[in-house]
């Protein structure tokens, strides 16, 4: 898959996630993924809005604070069904 796909579907799955908070928890949690990621809130909204690929390391972190999965690998599922 191109980086730029990934980087539209990571930004989609973690703004989906966003949207099931309101408007203060989602400022609080960008604040809390920004200081464990060790990074300013720019570029965890730099993330959001698809400027750039959210690291690896960076996905756990924000899969952990939200006690959730939110990141997930759709090219398994594509795969298969494109397939004759």
């Amino acid at each position: 898959m191109h980086n730029n796909n990934i980087k539209h579907r990571e930004a989609a799955q973690l703004t989906a996630y966003l949207y099931t908070l309101d408007r203060r928890n989602r400022a609080n949690f960008i604040k809390w993924v920004a200081k464990e990621c060790d990074v300013t809130r720019p570029v965890v909204y730099s993330w959001r809005y698809m400027c750039s690929r959210i690291p690896e390391y960076a996905k756990a972190i924000i899969e952990k604070c939200a006690g959730q999965v939110i990141f997930t690998d759709e090219t398994d599922a594509n795969d298969e069904s494109t397939q004759t």
